[in-house]
């Protein structure tokens, strides 16, 4: 029974040797599929917001600069060099936000994320009219 004992001595140092790099693999990809899950948010919320104030207004310039706006402030820094583009599209606006997630890592490249809202432009109609 002790020589038994005194051969599996120091196994859980190796153990823990060979477990501690998966675990942290694990973490940091947990971890950066986290950035960029709330980098996806960020440029939702900015995308809505474009599209918004473009449909209100019929003004793609304006709902350009109010992405660019919300996309700056939202998360303060969750999506890196964020682009917005507000098109009319028929009788739609259609706002499209992208940029980079952050990165954990200095040797990968951060992931890129896009979001797409497009809606109708609103306009005015009397009571009445058809």
């Amino acid at each position: 029974m002790r020589a038994r004992a005194r051969d599996e001595k120091g196994a859980s140092v190796i153990e823990l040797v060979l477990y501690t790099p998966l675990l942290m693999i694990a973490m940091i990809l947990t971890i950066q599929f986290s950035l960029t899950y709330l980098a996806k948010q960020s440029a939702s919320a900015a995308a809505r917001e474009a599209a918004r104030v473009a449909r209100v207004t019929g003004d793609a310039e304006m709902g350009r600069a109010k992405g660019a706006s919300s996309a700056a402030s939202l998360g303060k820094g969750l999506l890196m060099n964020p682009e917005v583009q507000v098109a009319r599209v028929g009788d739609n606006m259609r706002a499209t936000v992208s940029g980079k997630a952050n990165q954990l890592l200095p040797f990968f490249d951060p992931p890129r994320v896009t979001e797409v809202v497009q809606g109708r432009i609103e306009q005015f109609q009397e009571d009445g009219a058809p």
